[in-house]
C-alpha cells in the first residue's frame, strides 16, 4: 500500500464511493419498481395473447379439416343426347336439358329465360342463338307431356310461365 495518501484524501475517496453506491442503489431501486410494473403489464398481455392463440389454434385446426374435405359431388348432368342420329343438333333437346336442370318447384320460368340459358350453355355448338318463341313452343309441348305445368297462360304482350313437375293437386 501506498503511504502517500493522507487520511483526509482516503476519507474523501471513501465518502465519494459511498455516495456513488447510494445513488446506484437508489437508481436500481427505482428501476426495480419500474421493471416490476413492466413485468406485471407483460404478464397480463401474455395471458391474453395465449388465450387468443389457443382459441385460434383450435379454430384453425377445424378450418383446415373442413378445407381438406372433398367437396360434395355435383349431381350428374342429364343424359339427354342433343344430336339426332344424323349428326344434326336438336334445339328441342337442348331446351329440355336446360329445363331438366331447373330446380323442382322452384322459380317460374318462361321461353326467354330458358332460351337465354340454353344460348349460354350451348354457345359453342350453336350456329345462331335459340329464339324465345322456339323455346316457348318446346315448353308448351313439355306441358302437354306433364313434365312441367303452366302457372300463367301467355298473352300477346307477355309470355307463359311454367314450373317444373306435374301440376300440384289443389
Amino acid at each position: 500500500m501506498s503511504s502517500e495518501m493522507s487520511v483526509a484524501g482516503v476519507l474523501a475517496k471513501l465518502e465519494a464511493r459511498a455516495s456513488h453506491h447510494r445513488e446506484q442503489q437508489a437508481f436500481h431501486t427505482q428501476q426495480e419498481a419500474h421493471h416490476r410494473e413492466q413485468r406485471a403489464l407483460h404478464e397480463a398481455e401474455l395471458e391474453k395473447v395465449q388465450a387468443n392463440l389457443e382459441a385460434f389454434r383450435s379454430v384453425a385446426a377445424t378450418a383446415v379439416d373442413l378445407a381438406a374435405q372433398a367437396p360434395a359431388p355435383e349431381p350428374p348432368a342429364p343424359s339427354i343426347e342433343i344430336e339426332s342420329g344424323w349428326g344434326r343438333l336438336m334445339v328441342s333437346r337442348m331446351i329440355r336439358v336446360v329445363v331438366e336442370s331447373q330446380a323442382a318447384g322452384g322459380e317460374p320460368f318462361g321461353g326467354s329465360d330458358i332460351a337465354d340459358e340454353a344460348n349460354k350453355r350451348f354457345a359453342d355448338q350453336l350456329r345462331r342463338p335459340i329464339e324465345s318463341r322456339a323455346a316457348g313452343e318446346v315448353l308448351r309441348r313439355m306441358g302437354a307431356e306433364k313434365r312441367i305445368h303452366c302457372i300463367r297462360r301467355g298473352k300477346p304482350f307477355y309470355e307463359a310461365l311454367y314450373r317444373k313437375g306435374a301440376r300440384p293437386v289443389e
